[in-house]
This record gives structure tokens, C-alpha cells and sequence, in this order.
């Protein structure tokens, strides 16, 4: 009797951590791309909120917390500041402006290599990677664009609404710049 008791709590921080992730993963990440200065560090930062999130309610419990969201927007601005801190003391490459010549040549020599199709450059992780790399040194707007479209999967008209753009300069920017990458990377 006391093992399953035990078990029953030791599970409890975890689906409540997991209810709460699922609820608010998608709200987080746009408030962390709104205030990233790289949208390249968004997973790290995300990654940083949700682990201290879970050490919390681990050590203190989850009571306390009335309303998830705010809580961990508050985590959220404390991690924005302490990763950007973090990499301007280690001095930590950050965008390609930042690589030598030499290793400028050897990513340049791999983009180019030919693909047989736009399937296999999709399964090509790192240059899928470079890509969006290159997308979001080049315009930082557009790379949050690309992110929200992409990888959280919103519709044009809410990323409009989010960076607070009009529909027509988020399509404009997403096309383009699609179009550039497929030129830039013989895709």
C-alpha cells in the first residue's frame, strides 16, 4: 500500500508537468521568439525553461502555482537573460559573420554539393540547418517568420498578428525568401 501511494506521488509532478507543457509549450515558444535576439537559441532557451520548470516542481511542489503560463514566462525572461549573458562571456560563435574564411569555404563547399531531389535536401539535416541559419543571421524578422510558420506550425495571418505585421509584409517576406534559398542552395 505505501509503495503504490508512493509511486502515485512521485507521478504526480510528472503529469502535471506534462499537462502544463502541452498546454503552454506553444505560447512560450512565441514569447521567447518575440524577445530572442537569435531566434537560432530558441530551442536551447526552451529547453532551459521547461528543465527548470520541472527541478520546481520536483523540489517545491506545484501548489503554489496558480497560473502555469505567467509562471513560466517569468522563468522565461530570467533564461533569456542569463543564456544571452552566458554566451557573450564565452564568446561562443553565433552566426556565420563569425566563422574564418576557411570554414566559410568548407560550408559552402558542402551546400553546393548537388542533391537528386528537394526530398533528399529535406532529410539533409545539415543543411537544412544551414538554411535557416542563414535565413535568420540575414533578417531577424524573417527568421522568426519561418520559425513560427515551420516549426510551431501557425497560420500567416496569426504570425502577422504576433510580430504585429500586416498579412501582405509576413507573405512577402516568407516567399521571398523561399524563393532566394532555392537559388542560393541550387535547390
Amino acid at each position: 500500500m505505501i509503495n503504490r501511494t508512493k509511486r502515485k506521488e512521485e507521478s504526480a509532478p510528472e503529469a502535471y508537468f506534462n499537462t502544463v507543457y502541452d498546454q503552454t509549450v506553444n505560447s512560450i515558444t512565441k514569447f521567447v521568439i518575440s524577445k530572442c535576439g537569435n531566434i537560432l537559441d530558441t530551442e536551447d532557451i526552451l529547453q532551459n525553461i521547461y528543465a527548470r520548470f520541472y527541478k520546481r516542481i520536483l523540489q517545491k511542489g506545484y501548489n503554489d502555482i496558480d497560473n502555469p503560463e505567467a509562471f513560466l514566462v517569468s522563468i522565461a525572461k530570467f533564461e533569456i537573460k542569463t543564456y544571452y549573458a552566458s554566451k557573450k562571456k564565452s564568446g561562443v560563435t553565433e552566426s556565420f559573420s563569425d566563422y574564418t574564411d576557411e570554414q566559410m569555404v568548407m560550408i559552402e563547399n558542402e551546400m553546393s554539393k548537388t542533391q537528386k531531389n528537394f526530398d533528399d535536401v529535406l532529410c539533409n539535416k545539415l543543411l537544412a540547418r544551414e538554411i535557416f541559419e542563414d535565413i535568420a543571421t540575414a533578417d531577424e524578422v524573417t527568421g522568426k517568420i519561418f520559425y513560427l510558420y515551420f516549426v510551431c506550425d501557425m497560420k500567416l495571418a496569426d504570425i502577422a498578428e504576433e510580430l504585429n505585421m500586416n498579412l501582405s509584409a509576413v507573405k512577402n517576406k516568407l516567399y521571398r525568401t523561399i524563393e532566394r534559398q532555392k537559388k542560393k542552395f541550387r535547390l
